[in-house]
């Protein structure tokens, strides 16, 4: 394939060929850089409706599954003046492994101790809630860290007054839950599209040194804008691979350890492996590139060849005819000279024995 036609590849045939065909990443390399930041955000528009869709889902299910607790297992519940408390400031600790949310504590009473205690188990859990006297405090490995919302922020916001158990109930039934769920993923959407683009940009920076560096080892002389274009399509597998960890672990709770390294270690052996590809394809191009001088070296000296024996048998022609033509003139002269020397009856010479006849008259 071209660069021409690489250009007119379509997006999802370039991811493709980005996971699959290192041949291409020399195409790759030098294209037009802004082609190649097109191709980045365009699957980071992907990456951020998937993860948006994830969380929203996830937080759907959340909250679907705390109405049905708040129900079943919450007697009574009392909010005044921005402070919290449930059931008289008991502590329920929540800790199930196989669950959407592992770990969930309420403690509308907990001192300073207890919170950092609480703070350090949620920490070491993948997501997980705490509901304390005057806030609360949300953990999701999708996030880049734990979010706290507090009571007196949002009471401004949403403008909360007092209310109850039964207060509560009320209001739920109340929720558009499209509405609230379409606002979730637009706000997540702008937030994990940002977050992880410019996350994107530092690991391509990242990778473009790096590729810089291994090329100059190889002994290339390429340019930075090359490696970073080929950081750029080396992340692909493994954001692909970040999206279908993040539905996996959205739906089953399954985790992998260190899957930021395994992310990072895909996106290095890329730019290595496609720089030596590079390197290996232009020598492949040198070596032909002989092949062709030679062979254009043999035709030229076989034209030459060819040309100095038409030229030999015409100077050969030439001197045959020049010859034949002075032999012709040789005896053309011989003739007219031998011609000269026989006598003629119109020169008035009588040949001997012939008298001359007496005249009539």
């Amino acid at each position: 394939m071209t660069e021409e036609n690489v250009k007119k590849t379509s997006f999802f045939k370039k991811m493709y060929l980005a996971i699959k065909d290192f041949e291409h990443y020399g195409i790759f390399a030098a294209e037009n850089l802004w082609i190649a930041i097109k191709y980045l955000l365009k699957i980071m528009i992907i990456f951020a409706v998937i993860v948006a869709g994830m969380f929203t889902y996830q937080f759907y299910t959340y909250f679907q599954n705390a109405v049905h607790y708040f129900e079943n297992n919450i007697q009574e519940v009392s909010f005044a003046n921005n402070q919290l408390e449930v059931n008289k400031g008991e502590t329920i600790e929540i800790q199930n492994d196989t669950s959407a949310i592992p770990y969930i504590v309420i403690s509308t009473n907990a001192t300073q101790e207890e919170f950092d205690n609480y703070k350090q188990k949620l920490e070491s859990y993948a997501a997980g809630m705490m509901i304390l006297k005057d806030k609360v405090v949300y953990k999701n490995e999708i996030l880049t860290q734990s979010l706290e919302y507090r009571y007196e922020d949002i009471t401004k916001n949403y403008e909360i007054g007092e209310f109850d158990k039964q207060a509560v109930l009320d209001f739920i039934k109340q929720i558009d839950m499209v509405s609230l769920v379409l606002s979730m993923f637009f706000v997540v959407f702008i937030y994990v599209y940002a977050v992880y683009l410019a996350t994107a940009f530092v690991d391509i920076m990242m990778l473009g040194v790096l590729g810089f560096i291994i090329g100059r080892i190889a002994g290339m002389k390429i340019r930075f804008k090359a490696t970073f274009n080929i950081g750029i399509y080396a992340l692909t597998l493994p954001i692909l691979l970040n999206i279908l960890y993040i539905v996996v672990n959205t739906l089953t709770g399954f985790t992998i350890q260190n899957f930021s390294w395994m992310y990072t270690t895909i996106s290095y052996i890329y730019v290595i492996v496609a720089i030596f590809m590079i390197k290996s394809d232009f020598i492949d191009k040198q070596v032909e590139l002989m092949k062709i001088m030679e062979e254009q070296e043999k035709v030229r000296r076989e034209i030459l060849l060819q040309e100095e024996k038409k030229k030999k048998e015409e100077e050969n022609q030439n001197q045959d005819n020049k010859d034949n033509k002075d032999k012709e003139d040789k005896k053309e002269e011989e003739k007219k000279q031998k011609k000269k020397e026989t006598p003629s009856l119109d020169d008035g010479l009588a040949p001997q024995g012939v008298e001359e006849l007496p005249n009539n008259e």
